[in-house]
C-alpha cells in the first residue's frame, strides 16, 4: 500500500510538472517579445508606413445641401419727390444657397392692370441672412397720380417679363407701404400693346420765335379695351419712300387706360442739327417700345411735311455777342472764337541802366 501511495504521489508530481511546462511554453509563446495583435491592426501594421495613416483616416462628412427658399420683403417704404421714387426695403433669405439677381417694382392702377415694370437694382445675399436696401427709379409723375398698389419681388431673369419668374415671395402694397386690404383688385400681369391700340391726332411741329430750336405737340389715345402703356418716336427722312431715316428723336412715354388720351410736348433734339437744311419728311409714330421699334407697313406714322423755312437753328447770341446757354440742348452750341491775345507791357527790369538810377 505504501509503495502504491509513493507512485500515487510521483505520479501526481509528474502530471503538475507536465502542466508547468505547459504553462511555461504559453508564456514563452505570449511573452515578452510575442505581443498578440488584433487580426485589423495586423493588416493595416503590414501596409507602408506611410500610407497606413491615410488608409484609416475617417471620412469627411458628406457637404450640406444648399436649399433654395423664396426670399421675403418686409418694412417697405416709398418716398415721391420730382420724378424719383426712393424705395427702401428689407430682404430676407431663409434659405441656405446664395441669392443674386435684379430687384422689381410693378405700379398697378385701381383695376390691378400694369402701369409700369421697372428694375430698382442687383442685389446678392448669402442664405440665412437679411439686409436693408434703398434704390431709386423714375417715375413720371402721372404715372404715380394713377398708381393705387405696388407689387414687389425678386427674380434671376428680366423684370419686365410676364408673368414674373419671381425668386421670392410677391409682396402686393399699397403706394403707401400698407398691405393692401382684402378684397381689392387683384394685380394682374404685363401685356404688352400692340401698334393698332394707339392713334395719334393734332400733331405740330414747330420753331420758337428765335428760330433756335423745334418742339412736337400731339395727341395720343388708346383705341383698345385696356391699359397701353408706349412711346413715341419721330424718324427724319431726306424724301419720301427713303428707306433711311438721317436722325430720329424718342417722345413721349405714356400709360392710357383704355378710351383715354394724352396731349404731350417735346423738344425736338437732333444729333447733327445740320440735318435739318437736308431733311424733308418727318414720321411720329407710336408703339410699346418706342423708337426700339421700326415703322412699317402695318404703322406708317403720322407724316409731317417739313415747311421750307425749317433748317438748321441759330445760335443763341446774347449783347456781348457770346452764344447762351441753350437749356433743352446745351450741347448745340458751337464754340466761342477765342479772343485775339492781349499785348503785354515791356519787361520790367531794375538794372540801373534802363531805370536811371
Amino acid at each position: 500500500m505504501a509503495v502504491e501511495g509513493e507512485f500515487m504521489m510521483r505520479s501526481g508530481k509528474r502530471r503538475v510538472r507536465a502542466m508547468g511546462v505547459l504553462v511555461l511554453g504559453c508564456a514563452a509563446v505570449w511573452g515578452p517579445g510575442c505581443k498578440k495583435e488584433d487580426p485589423a491592426v495586423t493588416a493595416v501594421s503590414s501596409l507602408d508606413a506611410g500610407v497606413a495613416p491615410a488608409a484609416v483616416a475617417v471620412r469627411d462628412a458628406a457637404p450640406v445641401a444648399e436649399v433654395r427658399k423664396p426670399l421675403r420683403f418686409s418694412d417697405v417704404t416709398f418716398v415721391y419727390k420730382d420724378d424719383d421714387l426712393k424705395v427702401s426695403y428689407t430682404l430676407a433669405n431663409p434659405g441656405t444657397a446664395q441669392g443674386r439677381g435684379e430687384a422689381c417694382l410693378w405700379l398697378h392702377d385701381d383695376k390691378g392692370e400694369v402701369i409700369e415694370a421697372l428694375k430698382l437694382g442687383v442685389f446678392s445675399l448669402k442664405g440665412g441672412t437679411s439686409d436693408t436696401f434703398q434704390d431709386h427709379a423714375t417715375v413720371v409723375r402721372t404715372f404715380w397720380k394713377q398708381a393705387r398698389s405696388v407689387r414687389l419681388f425678386t427674380t434671376a431673369s428680366d423684370c419686365q417679363r410676364s408673368p414674373p419668374q419671381a425668386t421670392s415671395e410677391l409682396l402686393h402694397v399699397l403706394t403707401t407701404g400698407q398691405p393692401v386690404p382684402a378684397g381689392g383688385p387683384t394685380p394682374r400681369n404685363v401685356e404688352a400693346a400692340k401698334v393698332e391700340d394707339f392713334a395719334l391726332s393734332n400733331v405740330e411741329l414747330r420753331q420758337d420765335d428765335a428760330g433756335t430750336g423745334y418742339s412736337l405737340t400731339y395727341t395720343v389715345k388708346n383705341v383698345s379695351g385696356r391699359r397701353a402703356s408706349g412711346s413715341a418716336c419721330l424718324r427724319a427722312y431726306i424724301g419720301e419712300g427713303c428707306p433711311c431715316h438721317l436722325e430720329e428723336t424718342p417722345s413721349g412715354g405714356f400709360s392710357l387706360p383704355a378710351g383715354a388720351s394724352e396731349t404731350i410736348t417735346d423738344p425736338v433734339l437732333f444729333d447733327d442739327e445740320k440735318h435739318w437744311d437736308d431733311v424733308k419728311v418727318l414720321r411720329l409714330f407710336a408703339t410699346s417700345t418706342g423708337c426700339a421699334d421700326a415703322a412699317d407697313a402695318r404703322n406708317v406714322g403720322f407724316k409731317i411735311d417739313k415747311p421750307a423755312a425749317f433748317g438748321e437753328p441759330r445760335e443763341l447770341i446774347d449783347v456781348a455777342g457770346e452764344p447762351e446757354l441753350d437749356p433743352d440742348n446745351p450741347d448745340a452750341l458751337v464754340d466761342v472764337p477765342d479772343e485775339p491775345p492781349v499785348e503785354e507791357d515791356e519787361p520790367y527790369s531794375d538794372s540801373p541802366e534802363e531805370t536811371g538810377h
